[in-house]
């Protein structure tokens, strides 16, 4: 009975130490991502009528202009030239978009008094927030793979230096990375290094 004890302790010892090697633990963390976005064309029926009397009209703010930048000439305020033309400097400015209010109908069929005008808006999604998301652990944050990341980044167009080190600009540029291509962002993800096409 004793022999019988000792050999199902010794099968549970066994199992016990094996089953721990196959264990695969995942490092996760709560990061932030913001809300996804598409642009897509949405089609308003304007009402050009006089009469709305019968129609289900509706008041709807509705982009005229797309948001757009512009060469201006302005006057540079310290310059000290007597002639006014030698003053006057290119300048880029941002022109932002042209709404208006406008009655707009259900659909085509209502009548015959309308005008198409197709926008472009931004439609969110997916929402952002807190999500849990795959990391790379602590002990797998390598030299050798930052220096991956850091190169990728590079070729992305960010001023860093190849070091090794998951340093504050290495930081910061992963962060921009992550939020221009919409990933969770505040760490070294799996997702990351996938759009990277780091392996």
């Amino acid at each position: 009975m004793k022999n019988l004890f000792t050999i199902i302790l010794s099968l549970c010892f066994v199992s016990l130490i094996f089953g721990q090697k196959k264990v695969v633990r995942e490092c996760t963390s709560m990061l932030e991502r913001g809300a996804v976005t598409e642009m897509v064309n949405v089609t308003h029926y304007i009402f050009t009528g006089q009469d709305t009397t019968g129609l289900h009209v509706k008041v709807e703010k509705i982009k005229v202009t797309e948001p757009r930048q512009e060469v201006v000439k302005k006057l540079n305020k310290d310059c000290t030239s007597p002639n006014p033309q030698d003053c006057m400097v290119e300048t880029i400015v941002d022109v932002p978009a042209v709404t208006m209010n406008l009655y707009t109908l259900s659909g085509p069929d209502v009548t015959s008094e309308y005008e198409t005008r197709i926008e472009k808006v931004e439609k969110v999604t997916m929402d952002g927030g807190l999500i849990r998301t795959k990391i790379v652990c602590e002990k797998n944050r390598t030299p050798k793979l930052i220096n991956k990341v850091q190169e990728a980044l590079i070729l992305e167009g960010y001023p860093l230096t190849v070091n090794g080190k998951l340093d504050q600009a290495t930081k910061l540029s992963l962060t921009d990375f992550q939020k221009h291509n919409k990933l969770a962002y505040g760490d070294l993800t799996l997702e990351v290094l996938a759009a990277l096409n780091i392996k």
